[in-house]
């Protein structure tokens, strides 16, 4: 059995979460998006998109 409280108050974090990176990237243009910020050349459009990926995986696996 599922535990709805739990689901429910993960699902609001996942969505505060997400909506503090959106509102970070907004007016960015599309080369900042993508411009490399580390030497190993992680970009903020990799760290959205390793964040939908473990978001997705996390709550399949989770909650199914």
């Amino acid at each position: 059995m599922i535990d709805t409280d739990a689901k429910k108050t993960l699902h609001e974090y996942l969505r505060s979460a997400r909506e503090a990176m959106l509102w970070k990237l907004e007016g960015l243009s599309e080369y900042d998006i993508r411009r490399p910020l580390t030497a190993t050349g992680t970009n903020l459009l990799g760290m959205v998109k390793h964040l939908s990926i473990v978001e997705a995986r996390y709550f399949g696996e989770t909650f199914g």
